[in-house]
């Protein structure tokens, strides 16, 4: 076969093949007609409505056995020394203007920290993955274990959905139960459909037995589950809780849905800020309208009652304001719990807890209001970026999961945060023929090129 650039014989008749430059413009114009043809395969959903900064490091999960599979697998990217372990104490203040951690630079370390340079007594052993002790008044970080990792977090991010959602409802107004509602998995307060139940029924259902109905109920009481679900993610950045992510109402586990130790302390802490909230967590018990079908003559029967979850309230441990629990096979145990005694009011938040949660809150309250005026702060709970009063979205935006190796860097200028790109919604069937049609397209303008070529050249020879 004769080398490219050599005349070849065809038909009896030479001819000069295509240049590389001609056979380069052909395949030139294809692939600018390609464009016309074919969709994009990867398009952002979303970019968020303002600019925030952007999220603390991950930590990925390491050996948990409840590690979720779609979990962020990267180390921190802070350079900050991991000397401080258990019961140590920090040798620089985690308030530093230069800290590169949300929070303060100690709550980049691996490990349980305090200061205990004052005289606090030692940390009680926890048995949790991660976990954070804040002042809910002054927003001082006492101690902490990891609390920038991201983990499940289960039904503590109803939390997040009564926040959302309370400055928006009326609590005398009515929703009559749907099948989504009452077919919903998981934890029930006891939603039938085609029954009617006032929001404050709802909000109870919510927080005292953790009723998965009662979210997906209150969040189409509100509008629809999408756009709930995109105020809460809007909500948890006005608080810069920005390794949040929220992917349905309820916290059954979901790919993409995540949050933190602090990031919990942040929307836990915003929450018993509230005086509704606060009734709701702490009652131990309600009444709820019962989920049985009516008797035979129509009428209603008597309402059931249902109980709070969370032990701090049921035991009656001293000051308990409660918040809330949360437990899925992924996440594990979760918990946000809230105490005050005098002016002093104190915030836990834990994930992955391997002991009954009630019992590891206890540990780290008990310590917090025994060693008060003895703990340093090793750093903080920021505050909200505004006032927090969601507005109903357009349309459903779901912001992305945090970037693994990106960090909040205080006192940087804002960045935007681009939502999770989503698929284009073709098939893979779709795709093959869009594949066959433009190869097609690039051998026909190929064959028409070289037959504009021999008729040239016919007429030359002629």
């Amino acid at each position: 076969m004769s080398g490219a650039g050599h005349a070849q014989t065809y038909h009896g008749e030479v001819m000069t093949p295509l240049s590389r430059r001609g056979i380069a413009a052909v395949l030139g114009v294809a692939i600018g007609v390609l464009p016309a043809v074919t969709p994009s395969a990867v398009t952002p959903s979303a970019m968020a409505a303002d600019p925030t900064p952007v999220p603390a490091p991950l930590v990925d999960l390491g050996d948990d056995t409840a590690s979720p599979s779609d979990s962020p697998s990267a180390s921190p990217t802070s350079s900050l020394p991991s000397s401080l372990s258990e019961n140590s104490t920090p040798s620089n203040s985690a308030l530093s203007p230069a800290s590169d951690v949300l929070g303060g630079s100690q709550l980049g370390k691996r490990g349980a920290v305090a200061d205990l340079s004052a005289g606090a007594a030692k940390l009680p052993k926890v048995k949790a993955r991660t976990w954070l002790l804040a002042d809910a008044t002054t927003g001082e970080v006492l101690a902490a274990k990891n609390p920038h990792k991201a983990r499940r977090p289960a039904s503590t991010l109803k939390t997040l959905t009564a926040l959302t959602l309370l400055p928006q409802l009326d609590p005398d107004d009515t929703w009559t139960g749907t099948a989504r509602a009452q077919n919903t998995y998981g934890s029930k307060a006891g939603i039938r459909k085609g029954r009617e139940y006032t929001i404050d029924e709802l909000f109870a259902g919510l927080l005292l037995p953790s009723g998965n109905d009662a979210a997906i109920a209150l969040a189409q009481a509100h509008s629809t589950v999408s756009t709930t679900v995109a105020e809460m993610n809007q909500v948890a950045r006005d608080l810069q809780a920005y390794n949040t992510t929220a992917k349905n109402p309820s916290g059954l586990d979901a790919k993409g849905q995540f949050s933190t130790a602090y990031d919990l302390a942040l929307i836990g802490r915003a929450a018993i800020a509230r005086d509704d909230f606060v009734t709701y967590a702490g009652a131990k018990n309600a009444e709820f309208p019962n989920p049985r079908k009516p008797k035979k003559n129509g009428k209603e029967r008597k309402p059931i009652t249902i109980y709070n979850q969370n032990d701090l309230v049921m035991e009656n441990y001293r000051g308990a304001i409660g918040v809330k629990t949360g437990y899925t096979s992924q996440a594990g145990r979760t918990f946000i719990g809230a105490a005050q005694r005098g002016n002093t009011r104190l915030i836990v938040s834990l994930m992955g807890i391997r002991e009954p949660s009630d019992e590891a809150a206890r540990k780290l309250l008990n310590w917090g209001f025994q060693n008060q005026g003895q703990i340093l702060p090793i750093g903080e709970l920021v505050s909200p970026l505004s006032t927090m009063e969601p507005t109903v979205a357009e349309e459903t935006v779901i912001p992305a999961a945090p970037t693994p190796e990106a960090t909040t860097v205080r006192g940087s200028a804002p960045q935007e945060i681009v939502a999770e790109p989503e698929l284009s919604s073709l098939s893979p069937t779709s795709w093959g023929w869009l594949t066959v049609f433009t190869v097609a397209l690039v051998l026909a303008l190929v064959s028409l090129i070289r037959r504009i070529v021999t008729r040239k050249q016919r007429r030359a020879l002629t």
